[in-house]
């Protein structure tokens, strides 16, 4: 059984299907590219790359996409 700190670094990496998760994996999936800025082309081609819908994110998904994004830069 996983310990909950387990679960969390899980999460962290992407490897989980929550919203944290799933932000989580296009963040560092988009942070590799070399780009500044993202269009919503690239957005959504990064989103099928993670096998994640990229209609699903609400606003604030976005923002913590855009956070993770400016941090990691």
């Amino acid at each position: 059984m996983f310990k909950p700190w387990m679960l969390a670094a899980m999460e962290d990496e992407g490897y989980m299907d929550t919203s944290d998760g799933l932000i989580n994996r296009v963040a560092k999936y988009l942070a590799k590219n070399p780009n500044d800025t993202i269009d919503t082309a690239e957005f959504r081609s990064a989103c099928i790359a993670c096998n994640v819908d990229p209609d699903s994110f609400t606003q604030s998904d976005l923002d913590k996409i855009q956070k993770k994004l400016n941090i990691e830069n």
